[in-house]
């Protein structure tokens, strides 16, 4: 009951109605009055957090009228206009009893004891008299319960005592539960990594179990707030918990490796951690104006390497850098875990040389440092006697912790644009209309491919003049029609290649690419094989082209979406030199060039001595003597003094109209003759390599409209150069790589593309650089949860420069990674920002037309998507052209491995070495006979990925797979062997999926994951798993009915092979009985082959 009131306060249009019937009835002062809340077993443990999460939601600074959060100045004013009532009340009613009550000040009145001391000259009956003056009750509507009434010492419900507390509980100073996160640690400690009430709590589940719910006192993440700052202190607790769960197990392990002595010292060693040599505090620096905590908190750690193995030497070395966090316990003997507190590496004080101690200046969390100086009389740091090292991907909540503690700090006007807060809180429609046509002139650059194009993806498209590249097109208001026109674009010279788009979007993609063309929020949803990646793409070539002023955010979960998306962008028409990625990562990156600060740097200055050399050559041209391309400046100088001046005088002469008796007009052939920069262009054609610069030039033959354009595209192109070096000069004149990198981040760069968790470590840093954005694309935003996807747009002073969101993702697909089961489950800590808005009902578009798998394959998923269909064209048709994969009779099926369906081996069994690592060494040898089945077909190993459901068979899988194929280079190991959840985002030709469960079904009941299981595979799918388990799954019912239209049993055809371009219509077709069947083929095949591979082989 108590939960349900709490999720009722936590939302606005339920609280309007709730908050005063509960403030009247005195629930929060039963609650706590009640047997329950005093007494000490588990359940009680529980009951006592959810009524204290009750009363943060009860005095929560919001109006509940208006919905807009009060500041602290408005809530101070409404305590304010509280006590002074009381106070007239009081003066009124009782003069002489409360003369010191009605002339107290309003701060001296704060707190519930106060209020009791000045009310205690009332009796009982004058103490209730008051109570109904200022409209506290006294008396209950219906009968108390038995467990409340017991409390009050038998003199009913309402004694002295509750209705002292009920005038606290009205006229208290309302404390800021949410500021509690302000000066909350960002590093979890030992009361959230080992708290005394998590056995309570997992107890209390365990007795609720019966009851068929599970009631846990956390806050949870729905689809509405209160406020900003409400959202960002659930986001803040909950994230802790995650981050804590997380961090228990690897300090568990590492106390348990490193074996704690009685005696003191520890007997055993880990790799991931090491006993502290010495930890001392070096600066502790003084708190910052209206602050108590510290500013900062340096501290000098030590840890003795010697006596470790090389390898474990170099990976703290490597990972014990700036920025890196570590986590530092206070272990005693026997193991217990006494405190827990989180540091980051500042930098290293030893000189990297052969020492064997590592030395570190470490900050700590300067709020911890303050809680811990004045509530603990120990010295907490001198316990802290182990360091636990973390890996960098493994660190990455404590980042997004950091930077919403830091949020909560901020003004909350400054935090979301105004168009865009009320729908983030879930109170209003978006500023977009992806699912109406868009009006007004929309630009689509390079969208369309054609004219056909244009009127097969917009009903009722004209063309005025011939279709161009470019374009816009002109939604007329009203329904009046479509027009598409050329979007003017000036010739700035010598031709380059113009990487023009080649794809052929659908009439949905071109939608999606429309609605994200305006203003405001724009969801696009992207089933499997839909385009989503092109979609973003040709949407940030788009904005960059119609918007050369503005700049744009990229960002995806994964540092591998971010290089494929960021791949794809180098391919189109963008500058490179507009184009930063940051964060690690980078070096993966697909390219030519480098992309990262630094490299984008060397770009510049490597950029600057070609267009110098270019103004050389231009000075030569000209027979002007000087060495003009020695810095930018006197690049600028010389165009100033000697091409301005040639081009000016000549610009006139051809533009200035014939008058009567003057000047006669100029033909084409004198213009030509004139032109003072042929010499440089001839010059600049042999430079080129060749390519046919001269097009540009005026020619004796053209009209004198034509050589005029002719000859202004010719001086673009120069002014061009020197406009491209005066945006260079500042790294010129900067010396430092990073003052050089930060300009470039601020001024240079219009697409930056980072990972939402890099946005979250760096947030304060590109803050204080002014970092500024007006465009932000979200790929892969159903996978990140909501505050990742929050902090990023976050980034920047004012939040009024941000324009347009665009958000593109797949809600039917796996949600965001938390571990924690009960956050995962009952606080929904795995909701994404992406699938909140679409459950709140903001328009999306839906991509509808599929191109990666064969239809009969998309079949198996296509039920989650509301009218999935498939792309049809020439290269598809000739992919798909063979209806059956060569060696099997089907293109997908399930192969039953339950126990006694002559799985053979293990008899298909899963089993469970430790907790949740379950493995099935009968689908393992299975899915691996199947794979060298296959490679002995002549299927080649980059297009097969073997996909399992659990870590645990992951390992197991390519166990077997080093046994049986690593050592055969005809086999070897296939392109990829990964989870499920791993793989999402990426496809391969052929996928063998093992499920692995036999007694029960496990996550997989998420259809979620198995959404995303079917969907990876283009041409063949073989599902290996029990099949009187999942087809008894309700919701796997229709999936497993369509896996099972082809049986259940394996069906090959031994004698095809990859190869051929169609199999035989009436091929010998083999059943395969089991695993031990297969094996038996396989090696048949093994032994056949062997004769013909090479001796050397």
């Amino acid at each position: 009951f108590v939960e349900l009131l709490v999720d009722l306060e936590s939302q606005l249009a339920t609280r309007r109605y709730v908050n005063l019937l509960l403030i009247d009835h005195q629930v929060l002062e039963l609650c706590e009055a009640s047997a329950w809340h005093g007494q000490q077993d588990d359940m009680a443990g529980t009951f006592r957090s959810l009524v204290a999460l009750l009363r943060e939601r009860l005095h929560f600074q919001v109006s509940d009228v208006s919905g807009l959060a009060l500041t602290e100045a408005e809530a101070k004013d409404r305590h304010y206009a509280r006590v002074t009532a009381l106070q007239a009340t009081a003066f009124c009613e009782f003069p002489a009893q409360l003369e010191a009550l009605a002339l107290a000040s309003v701060a001296s009145l704060a707190s519930e004891e106060a209020l009791a001391r000045h009310l205690a000259p009332l009796d009982d009956a004058a103490l209730r008299r008051l109570a109904a003056c200022v409209g506290i009750r006294t008396r209950s509507i219906l009968p108390p319960p038995a467990t409340l009434g017991s409390v009050c010492g038998g003199d009913g419900l309402h004694t002295r005592a509750f209705t002292l507390r009920a005038f606290g509980e009205r006229y208290a100073a309302e404390s800021e539960k949410e500021g509690e996160a302000d000066s909350a640690s960002a590093y979890p400690t030992e009361k959230h990594v080992f708290p005394a009430q998590e056995q309570a709590a997992q107890a209390a589940t365990c007795a609720m179990a019966a009851l068929g719910y599970a009631v846990l006192a956390v806050p949870k993440l729905g689809l509405q707030f209160l406020t900003l700052r409400d959202y960002l202190a659930r986001s803040f607790a909950l994230l802790r918990l995650e981050s804590a769960h997380d961090m228990r197990e690897s300090i568990a392990d590492a106390v348990r490796r490193l074996q704690p002595q009685v005696g003191g010292g520890f007997g055993g060693w880990a790799r991931m951690a090491l006993p502290v040599q010495a930890l001392a505090m070096v600066d502790v620096q003084p708190p910052r104006l209206g602050e108590r905590a510290p500013a900062r908190v340096r501290a000098d750690l030590s840890v003795d390497l010697a006596g470790y193995a090389e390898s474990v030497r170099a990976e703290w070395d490597a990972e014990a850098r700036p920025r890196a966090v570590l986590i530092l316990a206070g272990v005693v003997p026997g193991g217990a875990v006494r405190c827990v507190r989180g540091c980051e590496v500042e930098r290293r004080l030893d000189d990297t040389s052969n020492s064997p101690v590592l030395r570190l200046r470490v900050l700590l969390d300067a709020q911890q440092f303050h809680a811990d100086a004045t509530a603990s009389a120990d010295d907490v740091y001198a316990a802290l006697n182990v360091v636990v090292r973390r890996r960098p991907q493994e660190s990455s909540l404590l980042a997004v912790l950091g930077a919403v503690r830091a949020l909560i700090a901020a003004p909350e006007p400054a935090l979301l644009p105004a168009w865009l807060a009320p729908t983030f809180l879930g109170y209003a429609a978006a500023h977009a209309q992806p699912s109406a046509a868009p009006a007004g002139r929309v630009y689509f650059g390079d969208t369309f491919v054609s004219a056909d194009h244009v009127r097969e993806v917009i009903a009722g498209a004209t063309f005025d003049t011939p279709f161009a590249k470019p374009c816009v097109v002109e939604f007329c208001s009203g329904g009046d029609g479509v027009r598409v026109v050329p979007h003017p674009s000036a010739d700035m010279g010598p031709p380059v290649m113009i990487r023009e788009n080649a794809v052929r979007f659908t009439a949905a993609q071109v939608a999606a690419i429309g609605a994200a063309a305006g203003e405001g929020l724009t969801l696009v949803v992207g089933p499997p094989g839909t385009g989503k990646t092109d979609v973003a793409v040709q949407i940030i070539s788009n904005l960059y082209h119609a918007h050369p002023r503005q700049t744009i955010l990229l960002l995806t979960h994964s540092n591998q979406a971010l290089n494929q998306l960021f791949e794809k962008i180098i391919a189109v028409d963008i500058e490179p030199r507009h184009l930063l990625r940051l964060g690690h990562g980078e070096e993966d990156l697909d390219a030519s060039e480098r992309y990262s600060k630094a490299g984008r740097v060397e770009s510049f200055l490597d950029r600057r001595r070609e267009l110098l050399a270019l103004v050389q050559r231009l000075a030569a041209s000209l027979d002007v003597p000087g060495d003009f391309g020695y810095t930018c400046d006197t690049a600028r100088l010389f165009f100033v003094a000697h091409v301005r001046v040639r081009w000016d005088p000549y610009l006139r002469r051809i533009t200035t109209p014939p008058q009567p008796g003057g000047v006669p007009p100029v033909k084409a052939s004198d213009m030509v003759a004139d032109f003072p920069f042929s010499k440089f262009f001839a010059d600049e054609q042999q430079q080129q390599h060749g390519n046919p610069v001269d097009r540009l030039l005026p020619k004796e033959g053209d009209d004198l409209p034509t050589a005029v354009c002719a000859a202004e595209s010719c001086f673009r192109y120069i002014e061009s150069i020197f406009d491209e070096l005066a945006d260079i000069q500042p790294f010129e004149l900067l010396r430092t790589n990073t003052d050089r990198s930060n300009y470039l981040l601020t001024n240079q760069a219009r697409i930056v593309a980072m990972t939402c968790t890099h946005a979250a470590m760096k947030r304060s840093e590109l803050i204080k650089l002014g970092f500024r954005y007006d465009s932000v694309v979200m790929e892969e935003s159903a996978q990140m949860l909501d505050i990742e996807s929050f902090i990023p747009l976050t980034l920047q002073r004012s939040s009024h420069q941000l324009k347009r969101l665009v958000m593109i993702g797949d809600h039917n697909q796996l949600p965001p990674v938390v571990k924690h089961p009960d956050l995962r489950s009952f606080a929904n800590l795995e909701q994404s920002l992406f699938t909140r808005l679409v459950r709140l009902g903001v328009p999306y578009v839906e991509l509808n037309k599929q191109a990666r798998a064969r239809p009969e394959i998309a079949d198996l998923y296509r039920f989650r998507y509301r009218g999935l269909g498939d792309l049809s064209n020439d290269s598809l048709q000739s992919m798909f052209a063979q209806k059956r994969n060569p060696g099997f009779q089907h293109t997908f099926q399930f192969i039953d491995t339950s126990p006694g369906a002559g799985a053979g081996g293990g008899g298909g069994e899963e089993s469970e070495p430790s907790r949740y690592f379950y493995q099935n060494l009968a689908e393992a040898e299975y899915i691996v006979a199947l794979y060298q089945y296959m490679r002995l077909l002549g299927y080649p190993a980059d297009r097969i990925a073997l996909l399992t459901t659990y870590n645990g068979q992951l390992a197991l899988i390519r166990d077997v797979l080093d046994r049986r194929c690593k050592y055969l280079p005809f086999l070897g190991l296939p392109r990829s062997v990964a989870t499920v959840d791993q793989y999402q985002g990426q496809q391969s030709d052929f996928v063998l999926l093992s499920l692995v469960r036999t007694r029960g079904v496990g996550h997989l009941r998420d259809l979620r994951r198995l959404t995303v299981a079917l969907s990876r595979s283009r041409l063949g799918l073989y599902v290996f798993g029990c099949k009187s388990l999942f087809e008894s799954c309700y919701e796997l019912q229709t999936a497993m009915a369509g896996l099972l239209a082809n049986g259940h049993r394996l069906v090959i055809c031994p004698e095809e092979r990859f190869a051929q371009e169609e199999g035989e219509k009436n091929p010998v077709m083999r059943v395969v009985e089991g695993v031990e069947d297969l094996g038996q083929l396989v090696y048949e095949m093994i032994e056949a082959h062997l004769p013909d591979v090479d001796d050397d082989e």
